[in-house]
Formats: structure tokens, C-alpha cells, sequence
């Protein structure tokens, strides 16, 4: 099955996702995961050793999976066509079944017969040669084993495979424990470079979530020794600094120390996931990396006859990601040969060609850098140009911005065509844009504002001359440290009363449009004023948080102002904190979403 999956911004560095809004990518799900009749909530499958899952693999019927027409070229080069970046194959999914063949004595895989092949190598070689990034799907959860919904042996939960209470079902979910370990080992280390590994499947007996389950996966960077369900060191590593056992994301980063996981509630990861066909709405997504991933083929395995989702449907999924500043994981199901069907092949490669057209408002572009609005319009932007994506939802052929603050703009066009648009900017800064083509792409009519800037804000404090009534110089915490640029120094006052003050001159007046400033101390207090000035002698109040409660370490005021001057005055502090600041930052255009 293939997913596809969007993200920004290029490789990541280590320990961090690729970022949204740059690259598609298309993921496989895995032959056998599209055959796999049971969903994680409906566990309507057949463990291996009891029922029909095996006997598709074993029984020459209509049904048989084969992978008779397997060919990881093909989806790769789909992938390309889509304009995909990576692809995620499903290495094995919650019936336990491996794509690769497995070494552990217990383990259910491809190599053995019928099928007797290694679909891991294969896919891997193929999406590297394509140039594309490689992503692995896992899940350590196994209906096969009665253990999984027994852990202990004392408390067997509700299936429906007919597993009831039984002491030896611990033993079981121990055998399962170090299957999973084995087989973790096996992909990061017989497979060269994996630059994603997609978690999946961490709870136990189809109940509770990830976090409730970590106790018996141990998914942390080390495993607990006396754990009661123990990894035999034939299928564990240790940590050759501590010689301390290792955990799965343990075992993972030793062996792949560049690659990026998906965050599950008490998995140790680098990116969220959202999964399901329900539309981004809201706030963009800030803080950890967030992914869209969804099915177009109706599930998320192969279903015959199934009606693929709508073009429109698919565009109103990946646009409001892509201005929420979310990557994208489109799946689709190939069938039970291998090959993915042609409805599906068509609804990717129309993605690819709109991708084609308007792939610069997408790729290496971030979310923002203001709000989306539900159902309407969104934004991205990437170095010097902001791009408006117009939804359905948006009716007319003219739109206006955001104020861009004292920004110029060098250019506005439909970036379909590249022709240029009419356009008028305010005394307010906001930018209006008439003459727009809503037919061409309905699906997301997208324009391009060009500044004479970078569309992210820089702070124009930074490196710029400060002032304090009082510094603390016997620890060089003087009122320069403020504004150098590092949250490591600070600017201190020299003794613990309140009315101390910092200043910083920009060097020339200025529109501002707001200032984040970062105290020394979490959780404290600071109550404060921010003032502006043309000349350093008449000041006007430009923010009043004298009376504010706030106790968060960094904190942003939002106004707009002419000044050359800014100053913070502290006006209360709890006891025992003196006025210190980390660094204050001045901003001449509205915040981004980063």
C-alpha cells in the first residue's frame, strides 16, 4: 500500500522531522498490509496459526496474496510522479505478519514459504535509487499471539480469536516482546540508511493508548533489568558507554542515529501524527513536527471495488495541512499481485501534476507566517515570498493580506501561470490582489506576494546598542547580553528592586509590530511595561503588563508603533528574583507561525 507524505524544508538534521510544506512523498504500506481484512478497532482478521490470514498466504484462491507482480520500481517511480520526497513501506502491521524474513524461531515472515522473498530489500534498494528517502513502517503489537491481550496471564481481555485466561500467556507476551526486538534490530541493521520508521500499534489488547502499554514494550532510550517481561540477549544490545540493556528507541538510534520516528504517546520520537480523512483545521501546528496521513483507496489496506477518494477531497486534505505547517502521508492499497490500482495511480499522478505546477508554493515552504482561516484560505511562505492558497470555500477574484508591516512588495503573481497580478498596498501594510483565476485549479487557486525581505520576521534588536539603569557587571551581565542573540547570557539588574530598565536603540525609527522577550527564570512573576521613543526622551506606552499574572519564561506583546527606542521597565517581582532578561527581541513585521 502507499502513502504519500508531504514535508518541508529539505533533509533534516538529526533527531529532527522533515519539515512540512516541502516534500510529498509516497509511502507503501506494505503488500500484506493491503490485505489485511481486520482495522486496528474492528479485529475482524484471523491470527496466523488459527485462521484465514494464513490461509491466503497458503490457499490458491481468488484471495491468495502473491505479490506475483511486485515491483518496488514501479512504486517508486509512482512516488516521483506524485512528487513525493520519501515513502513508507508497511514492514509489518498488527497481525504480525513480516515482510522480510525474520530470524526469530517464533516469528510469522515472507521467507517462508509460499512466498520465500525478501520485500524489505527490494523496496529499499528501489526508493534509494529513485532518490527518494527511506521510510519503515512497524507495528510490535501481534494478534497472533493470545499473550497480547494476556500480558500477565491473569486477566485475559475480550478478543475474538476465543483466547482466554491462562498463566502461560505471560511467557507469550514475552516471546512477542523479544520478537519485537529482534525484528527491530533485523530492519535498522541489515538494510543500510532508514530515514524514518513510523511507529504504530504500541497499545496491548486493543485497549488503552501507547503510554498505557510502555511498561511492556520499554520504548525508551534503556530497558529496566528487572523488568518482568525480559529481552533474552539474543535479541537485545546494550549501551556500550553504561552496558546498560537498551530500550526500542534505543536500539533504533544506535544503529540509525539520523533517523526520524513518529511520536507515540510514551514512544520517544521526533514527529506527531494525525491520522484519518478528516480535514487540518485550527491553529497552525507548532512545537513538534506534525503529519497528516490518510487513505485514499477507502482503507487503509486493499479493498476491491472501493471508490478512491475525489481529487477535490484529496487537495482540501493536503492544502490544509500544508498551511497548518503539517506534512503530508497519502496512502494508497496495492492489490493482492502487488500492483497498485489504476484509480489510485491516477488520483496520485493528478496530485503530482498540480505539485508540477504550483510545487514552488509546497516544497521547502513552511506553514504561515499568518493564521489559516477554516474552510477559506491558508498561507505559506519560503525565503522572500508568502503564497495564499484560496480554498472553494473562498469566494471572489480578489484578496487582501495581513498588514506585511513597512515590507515592500517586488511582485505579485498567479503562481500557476507566473503572469503577474494587480495589486495595491495600504497605508495599513495590508496588500490587495484583484484579478485572481479560480478556474484553473479550483482545488487551491494559489498567489505569490514577493517582499523585498524574507517573509519571516528577523529581530532588529539583535546586535543593536542597549542601556540598563543598573547592570550586574561583576558577572558580565551587562545590558548588551540582552540583545547578542543567545538565551545562554543575559542582561541582569544589580539588585533585586523593581523600576530597573533595559533599552535598546535600533539605530533608526522603525514600524514595530511587537517584541518576545525571554526572562531569566521560569515560572516567576515579572510584571513590566514596554515603552517606545522617536528620541530617547518622549516615550509612549506600547504594551502594559504592570498587572499581568503571567508566570511563562518567554512571553510576546503584539502592538504596532513607530519607534527608534524600546524600553522594559520592571514594575513587580516576586521575592527573591531580580529584573534579569534573557533577550529581548524586537520585531518590525507581525509574528510567524515559527
Amino acid at each position: 500500500m502507499f502513502v504519500a507524505r508531504e514535508a518541508s524544508c529539505g533533509s533534516p538534521p538529526r533527531g529532527l522531522p522533515l519539515q512540512s510544506g516541502e516534500n510529498l512523498a509516497l509511502t507503501d504500506q506494505a503488500p500484506h498490509r493491503a490485505f489485511r481484512h481486520g482495522r486496528r478497532d474492528g479485529c475482524r482478521s484471523r491470527p496466523a496459526d488459527t485462521g484465514d490470514t494464513g490461509a491466503r498466504l497458503t490457499e490458491a484462491t481468488g484471495e491468495q496474496f502473491t505479490a506475483s507482480a511486485y515491483d518496488p520500481a514501479d512504486w517508486a517511480q509512482l512516488a516521483k510522479d506524485m512528487g513525493a520526497k520519501y515513502t513508507v513501506l508497511t514492514a509489518r502491521h498488527h497481525d504480525g505478519f513480516a515482510l522480510w524474513p525474520s530470524t526469530h524461531p517464533n516469528a510469522w515472515h515472507a521467507g517462508q514459504a509460499p512466498l520465500q522473498r525478501d520485500f524489505i530489500g527490494r523496496y529499499v534498494t528501489s526508493v534509494r535509487a529513485a532518490g527518494l528517502k527511506v521510510g519503515l513502517y512497524y507495528s510490535p503489537m501481534s494478534w497472533r499471539h493470545p499473550g497480547y491481550f494476556d500480558v500477565r496471564g491473569t486477566n485475559c481481555l475480550p478478543n475474538t480469536w476465543g483466547y482466554v485466561t491462562d498463566p502461560a500467556h505471560k511467557e507469550d507476551a514475552r516471546i512477542m516482546k523479544n520478537e519485537v526486538y529482534q525484528q527491530i534490530k533485523e530492519l535498522v541493521t541489515q538494510y543500510g540508511t532508514i530515514d524514518d520508521l513510523w511507529w504504530d500499534g504500541g497499545w496491548l489488547g486493543q485497549t488503552g493508548t501507547d503510554a498505557d502499554a510502555a511498561f511492556f514494550w520499554e520504548p525508551g532510550k534503556f530497558r529496566d533489568p528487572s523488568n518482568e517481561w525480559p529481552v533474552d540477549p539474543a535479541h537485545s544490545e546494550t549501551d556500550a558507554a553504561t552496558g546498560r540493556p537498551l530500550g526500542l528507541t534505543g536500539l533504533v538510534r544506535k544503529h540509525q542515529p539520523d533517523i526520524v520516528t513518529t511520536l507515540r504517546s510514551g514512544w520517544i520520537g521526533d514527529y506527531t501524527s494525525e491520522e484519518g480523512g478528516a480535514v487540518p483545521s485550527g491553529a497552525i501546528r507548532t512545537g513538534k513536527l506534525a503529519e497528516k496521513c490518510f487513505t485514499i483507496g477507502g482503507a487503509w489496506g486493499h479493498t476491491a471495488g472501493a471508490a478512491v477518494m475525489g481529487f477535490g477531497d484529496i487537495m482540501n486534505i493536503l492544502v490544509n495541512a500544508w498551511v497548518r505547517n503539517m506534512t503530508c502521508l497519502l496512502n494508497v492499497g496495492p492489490d493482492r499481485t502487488g500492483v497498485i490500482p489504476a484509480d489510485q495511480a491516477a488520483a496520485v499522478r493528478r496530485v503530482g501534476s498540480f505539485l508540477s505546477t504550483c510545487g514552488q508554493a509546497v516544497y521547502g515552504a513552511r506553514g504561515g507566517p499568518w493564521e489559516p482561516v477554516d474552510g477559506q484560505y491558508g498561507f505559506t511562505s519560503k525565503d522572500d515570498t508568502f503564497y495564499v492558497h484560496l480554498l472553494p470555500g473562498y469566494g471572489g477574484t480578489g484578496f487582501t493580506t495581513p498588514p506585511i508591516g513597512d515590507a515592500q512588495v517586488t511582485r505579485v503573481f498567479d503562481v500557476a501561470t507566473g503572469s503577474g497580478l494587480p495589486y495595491t498596498v495600504g497605508a495599513d501594510g495590508r496588500v490587495t490582489i484583484t484579478g485572481i483565476t479560480r478556474t484553473r485549479i479550483p482545488e487551491d487557486s494559489v498567489v505569490g506576494v514577493t517582499l523585498d525581505r524574507s517573509v519571516q520576521p528577523a529581530d532588529i534588536a539583535a546586535g543593536k546598542t542597549a542601556t540598563a539603569g543598573s547592570e550586574e557587571t561583576s558577572q558580565g551581565n551587562t545590558a548588551a547580553k540582552a540583545v547578542d542573540g543567545s538565551t545562554a547570557t543575559r542582561w541582569c539588574a544589580n539588585g533585586g528592586d523593581t523600576g530597573e530598565w533595559l533599552t535598546v536603540d535600533l539605530g533608526s525609527e522603525r514600524s514595530l509590530t511587537g517584541t518576545r522577550i525571554a526572562w531569566e527564570s521560569a515560572g516567576a512573576n515579572y510584571r513590566y511595561r514596554i515603552e517606545g521613543s522617536t528620541d530617547d526622551t518622549h516615550w509612549s506606552t506600547l504594551a502594559d503588563l504592570t498587572t499581568t499574572t503571567g508566570t511563562s519564561q518567554v512571553q510576546v506583546s503584539v502592538f504596532r508603533a513607530r519607534a527608534r527606542y524600546v524600553r522594559v521597565t520592571v514594575t513587580g517581582l516576586p521575592g527573591g528574583v531580580w529584573a534579569s532578561i534573557r533577550s529581548l527581541e524586537v520585531y518590525d513585521r507581525p509574528f510567524g507561525a515559527t
